[in-house]
């Protein structure tokens, strides 16, 4: 569901121009006479397709006026048909209540500035599914690498996993994940699920050299980090502002962090602390 120059990709999306007409089997020719009683209300619900609680729930919004029998009863005429005709074609289109409402009944409505709008509210809404989806893919990889001869994954480590991820999108400013949506979209899936392979290799490369006592100005040492510090300018972009936020993250919650890593925090620490110790000694 990618957008690209304001145009919405989504097949879902491009198939509402289709469904303007209302979902039920009302019609025109199916709008009672002017000289009709009118409808009850289970009988203008069954003939649109909505459900009766729709109705009243439109009612209550004040895009359907009925008139009421003596007995207080509902009755629905053509007029009333109609604009539930207007009502669900819009609603088809995806847009609110309130928006239907400024479209039926403000005659100095500007449908073009309206329809500009819902696509701009569609574009979002896109965008934060693309999100979604994005984040249960890495969710799906994180998972798919703690699994081990198909034993179940433990719930502590699903509820660690997504807690985490949530709490380090809190470090970043909007404008900063906008960056990291835009470079990984730059990277595309093939590169990012590579890189996110390496990282345990690197992880357990870095470690033998660490448990060996290899010194930090060892051209081996120096080799891994070197590699270790590239990959972070692969997810940052080179940006000092979001590599701060990212550290900033990992900071506030190790054990999170290290379960996105697959480390035991206490490795995770050590880890970090040689990778350090090998910068400082470059």
């Amino acid at each position: 569901m990618k957008l690209r120059d304001g145009a919405c990709s989504s097949p879902r999306v491009r198939s509402v121009r289709f469904a303007i007409p209302p979902p039920g089997p009302m019609t025109h020719r199916s709008l009672p006479s002017g000289d009709a009683p009118g409808l009850r209300v289970g009988e203008l619900a069954a003939r649109a397709g909505v459900s009766v609680r729709a109705l009243h729930h439109y009612e209550a919004a004040g895009l359907l006026r009925p008139r009421r029998t003596g007995a207080g009863h509902r009755r629905y005429g053509p007029v009333d048909a109609e604009r539930l005709f207007h009502v669900t074609a819009l609603r088809a289109l995806g847009l609110g209540l309130d928006a239907i409402r400024e479209v039926l009944d403000a005659p100095d409505a500007d449908p073009v500035a309206l329809v500009a709008r819902q696509r701009e509210a569609l574009a979002a809404e896109a965008r934060r599914l693309d999100a979604l989806a994005d984040r249960l893919g890495d969710l799906g990889r994180l998972l798919q690498q703690r699994a081990t001869a198909g034993a179940p994954i433990p719930p502590d480590t699903f509820l660690t996993l997504t807690t985490a991820m949530s709490a380090f999108d809190r470090h970043y400013t909007p404008g900063q994940l906008q960056q990291l949506a835009d470079r990984r979209e730059a990277l595309g899936e093939d590169a990012i699920r590579a890189v996110e392979a390496e990282w345990p290799r690197l992880f357990e490369a870095v470690g033998r050299e660490m448990d060996a006592g290899t010194d930090p100005a060892a051209p081996t040492a120096r080799a891994l980090i070197d590699r270790w510090d590239e990959l972070v300018a692969m997810f940052t972009g080179g940006d000092p502002g979001i590599r701060q936020s990212l550290g900033t993250a990992v900071e506030a919650d190790r054990e999170g962090a290290s379960a996105m890593m697959g480390l035991d925090p206490d490795r995770m620490r050590d880890l970090f602390a040689f990778a350090q110790r090998v910068r400082d000694a470059r």
